[in-house]
C-alpha cells in the first residue's frame, strides 16, 4: 500500500507542477490567445480528470476515502468543450474552474479528517483543504466581466491550488506510514 501511496503521490506532485506552469502563464501573460490557453487547459483538463477517475477507482479497490469520480467527470467535460470550443473560456472557466477546486478542496478537507488521529501535521492540511474551498467559492461566484482578468485570476487560482497540491502530496510523503495507517483503520469502519 505505502508503494501505491508513493506512485499516486509522485504523479500528483507532476500533474500539480503542470497545472502551476499553466497557471502562471495564464497570470504573467495574459495577452496569449484565449484559444491556444483554451485548448491547452482543455487538454489539461482532460488528462487530469482520466487520472482522477483511475484514481478513485484504485482508492476504492483498497479502501480508501477517495470522491474524485464526481471531480474527474467533470473535469473531462470542461475539457471537452475547452478544446471543441476554445472562445467560449471566459464564461465557462470561472465556473467550471471554481466548481473543480470545491470539489478538489473537498477531498482534501476529508482526507484531512480522516488521518487527524495519526498525523501531526493534519491541521495544516485542514487549513490548506479550507483556503483552497475559498478560493473556489471566489472564483466561482464573482466571474470577472473582462476575459483578460479571468485569465489572470484563474492562474492565480492555478497556481495556489498546485501550491496546496503539492504541499498536501509531500505531507503525505513525510507521514506516509502513518496516513496508510490511518486510511486502513478507516477501511475497516468503512467494512
Amino acid at each position: 500500500m505505502k508503494e501505491l501511496f508513493k506512485r499516486t503521490t509522485t504523479s500528483i506532485i507532476l500533474s500539480s507542477i503542470a497545472a502551476f506552469i499553466i497557471g502562471l502563464t495564464m497570470a504573467v501573460v495574459p495577452n496569449l490567445s484565449l484559444q491556444v490557453i483554451g485548448i491547452t487547459i482543455g487538454i489539461y483538463a482532460i488528462v487530469h480528470g482520466i487520472t482522477l477517475i483511475t484514481l478513485n477507482f484504485v482508492a476504492h479497490n483498497v479502501y480508501v476515502p477517495f470522491y474524485g469520480i464526481a471531480s474527474g467527470i467533470l473535469s473531462i467535460i470542461v475539457g471537452l468543450i475547452l478544446v471543441a470550443m476554445p472562445n467560449i473560456l471566459s464564461v465557462i472557466f470561472a465556473i467550471a474552474l471554481g466548481i473543480w477546486i470545491i470539489l478538489s478542496s473537498v477531498n482534501v478537507i476529508s482526507i484531512a479528517v480522516t488521518v487527524k488521529k495519526t498525523v501531526p501535521n493534519w491541521s495544516l492540511w485542514l487549513l490548506l483543504g479550507i483556503i483552497d474551498l475559498i478560493c473556489g467559492i471566489i472564483i466561482l461566484f464573482n466571474p470577472f466581466a473582462s476575459s483578460l482578468s479571468i485569465v489572470v485570476l484563474g492562474g492565480i487560482i492555478i497556481m495556489i491550488h498546485s501550491i496546496i497540491s503539492i504541499i498536501g502530496m509531500i505531507m503525505v510523503k513525510k507521514n506516509i506510514k502513518e496516513v496508510a495507517k490511518a486510511l486502513e483503520a478507516a477501511s475497516k469502519n468503512i467494512r
